[in-house]
């Protein structure tokens, strides 16, 4: 009796696993209607895009989000590569399509993206400006021209406490959403997260660029310190786990990435959730 049992199972049909749902994740930059494919949330983690391509249909939704507007209902196509050279990079065309002026983060249809209030605050705050001062100050500018980009303000990790993002940027030369080559003294951009923790609050650099203090000299043996500029595309929970992801924008003066991190008061931690072009 005790063989009898393995020999009948032999002879039940084997059961495939089950297929983990796929949620994707898009992004577009500024003035971009056909969004970068970041790849995509399956199970219990995060594929890259390569990993995530061959599970998508064409016939997904997904809620458009953009900072301070109204969510939108999409239908994306199926991922597509880009040409040279940025063959490495998918893009997913999704309609209605529109060519917005703010960055914005696409999340697979269904998903309860913000479980909790994503403001967009005045760029004038006196306390945000005197906190990206004193950042500047720490990284080498004595009299910085302190110019507030945007301020978001959201509990990321359904702590409780809200969390604040801090964009701050300054280049004398720029051209849409790219900066300089090289960045001219004074120049930088920052992407600060504050948040609190025990009984104080704490800064976290999401992304910085302090240009150097001299002017760069091309006939020097120094390398070029290339200029780079840091924004932030969106918060969204892109896995249902009621926590909101973040999605940062990282440009240089031929390129532009996306990327995605997680946040916990513990510290910020990358996902293989990325994508951009450049040369």
């Amino acid at each position: 009796m005790r063989l009898l049992i393995p020999a009948l199972l032999l002879l039940l049909p084997a059961t495939a696993a089950p297929v983990a749902k796929v949620y994707p994740v898009l992004a577009a930059l500024p003035g971009q209607a056909t969004p970068y494919f970041l790849g995509a949330w399956a199970g219990d983690r995060w594929l890259d895009p390569d990993a995530a391509r061959a599970r998508l249909t064409g016939q997904e939704t997904y809620t458009r989000l953009a900072l301070g507007q109204a969510p939108q209902t999409v239908r994306g196509q199926k991922p597509a590569t880009l040409d040279s050279p940025c063959e490495w990079a998918s893009e997913v065309a999704v309609r209605p399509a529109a060519q917005l002026a703010l960055s914005t983060l696409f999340v697979a249809g269904g998903m309860r993206a913000q479980p909790r209030p994503v403001t967009v605050l005045p760029n004038t705050n006196a306390v945000y400006a005197s906190l990206v001062r004193a950042e500047l100050v720490r990284r080498g500018l004595q009299n910085p021209n302190v110019r507030i980009t945007r301020l978001v303000r959201a509990d990321v990790d359904g702590n409780g406490t809200q969390e604040v993002i801090i964009e701050a940027s300054r280049f004398a030369e720029r051209s849409s959403e790219s900066p300089p080559p090289v960045g001219q003294p004074g120049d930088y951009s920052l992407l600060l997260l504050r948040h609190v923790a025990g009984s104080g609050v704490k800064t976290v650099t999401l992304g910085a660029h302090v240009a150097p203090l001299k002017p760069w000299d091309p006939g020097s043996d120094v390398p070029m310190p290339m200029a780079n500029l840091y924004r932030l595309v969106g918060l969204a929970d892109l896995n249902g786990d009621s926590r909101m992801e973040i999605a940062v924008q990282a440009a240089y003066y031929e390129g532009v990435g996306v990327g995605v991190a997680e946040w916990k008061p513990s510290g910020l931690r990358q996902t293989p959730l990325e994508s951009g072009c450049g040369v």
